[in-house]
């Protein structure tokens, strides 16, 4: 009976990682922090965290949907010598847009 008891409390987490949002949070938080340095592409973000570019992709997405990151230009990258967007979610560096729907209801 002790065994038993033994077995199943070693196994069950063992090293108590936090379940499996932790991950996805602190990459998370690497990708918005190497944004803010300077404006870059996801391959510069790639190439320096080592973080999936399908997760920065999708980290980005998220990013824009909450207003934490724009895109700042569109250049020829230096690695792949194609164009790339570079973002930045400093907000010092944010362009302001103009919403075109809030101006159908003014009145000038």
């Amino acid at each position: 009976m002790d065994i038993k008891e033994k077995a199943t409390s070693s196994t069950t987490n063992p090293m108590n990682y936090g379940g499996k949002d932790s991950g996805f949070r602190s990459q998370y938080q690497i990708v918005y922090q190497s944004f803010k340095e300077r404006p870059k592409t996801m391959l510069d973000v790639f190439l320096e965290t080592g973080i999936l570019r399908a997760n920065i992709c999708r980290y980005v997405a998220d990013m824009e949907d909450k207003g934490l990151i724009q895109l700042l230009y569109k250049m020829d990258d230096v690695h792949t010598k194609f164009k790339a967007g570079y973002y930045t979610t400093d907000k010092i560096l944010f362009r302001e847009v103009e919403d075109k729907q809030l101006k159908l209801w003014e009145v000038e």
